[in-house]
């Protein structure tokens, strides 16, 4: 892994995104569970029972941490029992044939079964955008697994809304509307659609759609945005909505024991703070941090930063 000044650490978006799990010192595993099969990247020694599992969000992949974990090793900081996945219809992750149609639930235990398969039964979960929302149903889903949630720009109460009723809503979050409208209608198209975005990834348009989601889109290195591409889903996408739409995050959420931390970027488009109110009203224990200067992609941009308010602490 290359070196990094230290000056680095308050620099915007200091790392690229990395496809090579090796580079991390992680192995593939390939698990089957009940609801599916996934490819689990994680270091090849399980210290114990307790494993730190990271959930991406529907525009993105396990790739999505690479720059959270690169900022870990700079920072010293050790993260027991890293697992980082891909969610079914990312990746390399997918439901069985017949399986029901995608939940909230059923997300939460494809996680289950992939993490239990390689031996873990207690779990940290660390969730970005769609992920956190899982993370927050998985907490009070599964008591006794669950020990805490990190949620990074955690999609959550004025995304469900926008879902539900998507014109009377349109004002509160009108970048998620318009991005999940425009998703919709390339998932009718199949595979043209996909090939549609695909082949706006090979333009310079594609930087200048996806800089809405950085608060600096021109300064994050091309590797993420090319990862944006690679992983935006249009079926996948418009199923995850179709998933959370009717999502009761009260009735759920209000159960969660565990700690919870939730942060969000100054100049999040997708995650609002009437959200931060809220989540204070469902979850009072939670704590919540607003992260300077960053957009949507915290885990990106301002890794170093979400590293210390999920609590992180290194050796310098």
């Amino acid at each position: 892994m290359p070196e990094l000044a230290a000056s680095a650490v308050h620099t915007y978006a200091p790392y690229r995104v990395i496809s090579d799990p090796a580079i991390l010192g992680l192995i593939e595993t390939r698990v089957e569970g009940e609801h599916g099969h996934t490819v689990a990247r994680h270091r090849s020694v399980r210290t114990s029972v307790r494993a730190t599992i990271f959930l991406h969000g529907a525009a993105g992949a396990w790739t999505t941490f690479t720059p959270l974990l690169q900022a870990a090793a700079a920072d010293g900081i050790q993260i027991e029992n890293p697992v980082l996945l891909d969610l079914p219809g990312w990746g390399e992750g997918a439901l069985f044939p017949g399986a029901d149609d995608l939940t909230v639930d059923s997300f939460g235990a494809f996680v289950k079964d992939t993490v239990e398969g390689l031996g873990f039964t207690e779990w940290d979960i660390v969730g970005h955008s769609l992920g956190g929302s899982i993370a927050m149903h998985m907490a009070a889903a599964y008591p006794d697994r669950v020990l805490s949630v990190g949620m990074v720009s955690g999609t959550t109460f004025s995304v469900i809304r926008s879902i539900d009723h998507p014109f009377a809503n349109f004002r509160e979050l009108p970048a998620f509307v318009m991005l999940w409208r425009i998703l919709q209608l390339l998932t009718i198209l199949g595979r043209t659609g996909r090939g549609i975005v695909l082949g706006l990834g090979a333009t310079p348009v594609a930087r200048l759609l996806f800089t809405p989601l950085f608060r600096h889109g021109y300064r994050v290195h091309r590797s993420a945005t090319d990862a944006t591409v690679l992983d935006l889903h249009p079926r996948s996408f418009t199923g995850a909505a179709t998933a959370t739409a009717g999502y009761d995050a009260h009735h759920w959420w209000g159960r969660i024991t565990c700690p919870v931390i939730a942060l969000k970027g100054d100049r999040d488009i997708f995650v609002t703070g009437a959200d931060f109110e809220e989540l204070a009203r469902v979850v009072p224990t939670s704590r919540r941090t607003v992260l300077e200067d960053c957009g949507h992609f915290g885990i990106i941009e301002r890794p170093h930063a979400v590293l210390t308010a999920l609590g992180y602490t290194g050796q310098f």
